[in-house]
């Protein structure tokens, strides 16, 4: 027999036989944890699965009100109404005011009459500028007599003006003023100004008849103390006390020629009541 010819027909049953062998075999089991890696070819060691949490993105929707039929529009901004005159903040005060002013020497107080006003830089702080004219008149006279005349009747002389004289005094003055808390009843200030004085003097001498004006000029200053009530809205009544001083000069000539300086001393005190608005 040709050995070949065996061969091949072993090869042939082997291959027909190895499909039913498959199919005729129980199914594999399931590997379980309990083999033993060392029989293993491979590692079957399988790693956890890490899990990526992702945190939502941060919400910028404004939160609304938990109140029924209530819904947020916007959000707005006022000036608080703490201002000067208990309403909302005066850009600018103006005050006018009459008063007396007794300079140190005259007979008799001056008559005064003035205005300031100016920016408000805070509710407190008040800059600007004013202007008083005060005013003196003196007149000088005889005395009265009186005689008997004939029949014993009486003569009255009634007086004469023998002279008259007056002052003119004209500050002004640029000023800062720091007033307290509007919310006060009775709000307290304090002022200071400097500034330019003219001050104009006239004097008539009848009997010899004679005659004298001048006037003068020069930088003075002042400085103020008072008190304020407020009326309404933004109107204040207002009294202080004040003290001036200054000291204006005039060049002149003597009688020989000579050049001089000639000046008036103006110090003294005085008070002034006002009415003071803001706008």
């Amino acid at each position: 027999m040709n050995v070949t010819l065996v061969r091949t027909c072993v090869l042939a049953a082997l291959v027909a036989a190895a499909p039913l062998a498959h199919a005729q075999s129980p199914a594999s089991p399931e590997p379980s944890a309990s083999l033993d890696p060392a029989a293993a070819p491979f590692d079957l060691t399988v790693a956890p699965t890490a899990t990526l949490a992702v945190a939502p993105a941060p919400s910028l929707a404004l939160v609304q009100p938990d109140v029924p039929g209530e819904e947020l529009l916007g959000v707005h901004y006022r000036p608080a109404r703490s201002g000067w005159g208990r309403r909302v903040d005066a850009n600018t005060v103006t005050q006018i005011h009459v008063g007396f002013f007794d300079p140190s020497g005259a007979a008799g107080g001056e008559f005064l009459l003035g205005a300031r006003g100016g920016p408000m830089l805070d509710p407190h702080v008040q800059i600007g500028l004013g202007l008083d004219w005060s005013h003196l008149a003196n007149n000088a006279s005889s005395a009265t007599r009186s005689v008997t005349g004939p029949g014993g009747t009486t003569i009255t002389t009634t007086p004469t003006d023998l002279s008259s004289s007056s002052i003119d005094i004209f500050p002004i003055m640029a000023f800062a003023q720091y007033s307290g808390d509007d919310g006060m009843s009775v709000v307290p200030f304090a002022g200071v100004g400097g500034g330019y004085e003219v001050v104009n003097l006239t004097a008539d001498n009848y009997a010899p008849h004679q005659n004298f004006d001048a006037t003068y000029g020069g930088w003075g200053w002042q400085a103020w103390v008072g008190a304020a009530v407020p009326l309404s809205g933004q109107v204040r009544l207002s009294g202080e006390v004040f003290v001036n001083t200054a000291e204006p000069g005039r060049d002149v000539s003597l009688a020989d020629g000579t050049p001089a300086r000639e000046t008036v001393k103006i110090d003294g005190a005085g008070m002034r009541f006002g009415l003071a608005w803001g706008f």
